[in-house]
């Protein structure tokens, strides 16, 4: 299903169910901001959303089902079930996706006979949420609609078979590989990638590594790894050579899987990747040059798989370069570090980054040097590294170090450690606090429960919960969560004024980056209002312009959104959830978490569908030009700016 369908889609969905396309101008706008106000408190014991559910117009009753949907609250599961049996269609289908995110087993006899709807919908809805229940019992009801159901809801009960991962599905999947439908068939393929039966799996998925639809062959290849035996190294091997980079990225990450170092010419094969035209399998390949089996299929080539990695740190790509040289210090130690000592004053923080995280593998004789060249490293990357990125990962190998070896040598970096935790920067306390955790270091709990204290009302989620983690790893979870409940996290803010019940005053965006325009559209109607009006506002601030893309997966996502450029940063505030019917299918825009209501400013672009996310994360727009961009972008690279359209 394309991204602007999806938007049409939910359109139609508030129709059917009779939905006011403005509450403002609605009979029921006063109703429609109550439950507004208590999805945003999380409220469900105050009765508004109970009271929705049971109103009149199916317009309310549908968007009181979105907002109990939301909140995830099993309580209110009595008050839910009836509404499968509501008279209208489009509130059907909100119960039944409703009943998915609360993911409570008891709704499963319900789910299963509603798959037996008359609305379309309300069946594929259904069998969506049916996978996010658990119950392995709903596998026996899904399977019929692999043969009888439309393409869509074929699509649906494969993602729902990945979910259930029940092994007694294999057959019926091995039978739907030969699906004529191109979207049917990769999603077959996912299915079978969460069941472990290789003697099964490989031989029904290899002859797909040659599909010929692109997304059909990089599925095949992420299947084949997932099954994790040889049987597949060959067939990978060949899938090397796809002229699609997605295949290709796949194929690198399930050999990798695998792990299966018998093979002539692998170690070859991945080395030539690192000339490919491509800066994603350049890096991925980069990426998996630093595992063991290549090295042991390297044999006497292991020179010039050497020579490779040293003439990567000459690419243009930050993540190229930094993995290159991540490669050589795992695999090569003292050495790889000499080789790649000029990449810790690469101009790129995330190369720097790399290479420091490469030394988390050194070993106890590795630090007995004089002078001693990794804690040295460590400690110029924590007090002169200047990106907040780079200080984070040398705190967090330092304590990682610490904590295997107990080395003298790195004893002024458990001092600077210590000290850390009281760094006026939270993110660099978070990480100061999370290495202690990792050396065992139980002389610093009354610190971090000092800095929990000072930093317990902070708003960034990533910061308090690394500090809270570390505190539960060195004295327990009693005292850390004592420690937690007393000084506790801030809530959201509450303000629901006209603003906060008043439609975006934006539709569009164009995203100008280093690499190009994206044009987004923002989702319609009650998808995701609030999120959508967090973004313009941010926007309109300048807040996004001149960030740089921190956090890049090949053929999963970009991310950007974070001034600090760590992936921990963000506003200073959180905003609420807005999980909704779209799905992560290619450039679909979400909102990144660190866990339910802790979006901020993060937001991500996905570069191929991606059913797990669905949701999970919020989908607040949809990438409408540029898609080819973003496939471009490449760590590091810049958003300069933001433009809002009407």
């Amino acid at each position: 299903m394309k991204p602007t369908f999806l938007v049409l889609s939910l359109l139609v969905l508030a129709a059917r169910a009779g939905a006011a396309a403005a509450p403002a101008a609605s009979p029921n706008a006063a109703v429609l901001r109550d439950i507004a106000a208590a999805e945003d408190r999380r409220d469900w014991a105050g009765g508004a959303l109970a009271a929705a559910l049971k109103h009149a117009d199916p317009g309310v009753r549908a968007r009181a089902v979105l907002a109990v949907g939301r909140l995830q609250d099993t309580l209110s599961l009595p008050a839910l079930l009836p509404l499968l049996s509501d008279r209208v269609a489009g509130v059907r289908a909100e119960a039944a996706f409703a009943l998915g995110q609360i993911g409570h087993k008891s709704a499963r006899e319900a789910l299963e006979k509603a798959l037996g709807d008359a609305d379309a919908l309300v069946k594929d809805n259904a069998a969506e949420a049916l996978g996010k229940l658990g119950d392995k019992a709903a596998t026996a009801k899904l399977l019929p609609i692999l043969r009888t159901g439309t393409p869509a809801r074929r699509q649906r009960v494969c993602e729902s078979l990945w979910r259930l991962a029940d092994t007694s599905a294999v057959e019926a999947l091995v039978a739907s590989l030969g699906e004529k439908d191109a979207a049917t068939r990769w999603r077959v393929v996912y299915a079978l990638e969460k069941l472990p039966l290789p003697a099964r799996v490989v031989p029904a998925v290899t002859p797909l590594l040659r599909d010929p639809d692109a997304l059909v062959r990089a599925h095949a290849a992420r299947t084949l790894g997932r099954e994790k035996s040889p049987l597949a190294t060959g067939a990978l091997m060949a899938a090397l050579g796809d002229a699609d980079p997605a295949v290709v990225v796949n194929a690198v990450r399930s050999l990798q899987q695998i792990g299966d170092g018998s093979v002539s010419g692998l170690a070859a094969s991945l080395t030539k990747l690192l000339a490919h035209r491509d800066p994603y399998v350049r890096v991925t390949a980069a990426t998996a040059l630093a595992d063991s089996f290549v090295w042991a299929a390297a044999g006497t080539d292991s020179l010039q798989l050497r020579s490779a990695l040293v003439r990567g740190f000459d690419d243009a790509d930050f993540a190229t370069r930094g993995a290159c040289g991540r490669a050589l210090i795992v695999r090569l130690h003292r050495s790889g570090l000499e080789l790649a000592r000029g990449l810790f004053a690469d101009t790129s923080a995330y190369t720097r980054t790399a290479v420091i995280d490469g030394l988390r593998t050194m070993r106890a004789r590795d630090l007995d040097e004089t002078p001693p060249r990794v804690a040295n490293a460590l400690s110029g990357a924590f007090h002169t590294g200047g990106h907040e990125l780079v200080r984070m990962t040398a705190a967090e190998v330092a304590g990682v170090l610490l904590g295997a070896t107990h080395h003298k040598s790195l004893a002024p970096m458990l001092a600077a450690l210590r000290q850390g935790v009281g760094d006026t920067d939270v993110l660099i306390s978070a990480a100061c606090s999370g290495a202690l955790a990792d050396a065992g270091d139980t002389v610093s709990v009354p610190l971090l429960a000092a800095a929990y204290a000072t930093r317990g009302h902070d708003a960034d989620a990533d910061a308090r919960i690394g500090i809270r983690d570390a505190l539960r790893t060195l004295a327990g979870r009693a005292y850390a969560d004592s420690v937690e409940r007393a000084h506790p996290a801030p809530a959201p803010p509450v303000v629901h004024d006209d603003a906060f019940f008043g439609p975006p005053n934006a539709s569009r965006a164009i995203i100008h980056t280093s690499a190009g325009d994206m044009e987004w559209s923002f989702a319609a109607g009650d998808a995701a209002p609030q999120t959508i009006k967090n973004f313009i506002t941010l926007a309109r601030k300048g807040y996004f312009n001149g960030l740089r893309v921190h956090r890049v997966v090949p053929d999963f996502v970009i991310q950007d959104g974070d001034p600090t450029g760590t992936g921990s940063g963000g506003p200073g505030y959180t905003i609420r959830c807005e999980y909704n019917q779209l799905r992560y299918e290619a450039g679909m825009v979400g909102m990144a978490l660190s866990g339910k209501d802790t979006g901020g400013s993060q937001w991500f672009v996905t570069l191929s569908p991606q059913p797990h996310l669905n949701g999970r994360y919020t989908i607040f727009a949809s990438v409408t030009r540029g898609l080819d961009v973003a496939k471009r972008v490449t760590q590091g690279a810049l958003v300069n700016r933001v433009e809002l359209l009407p």
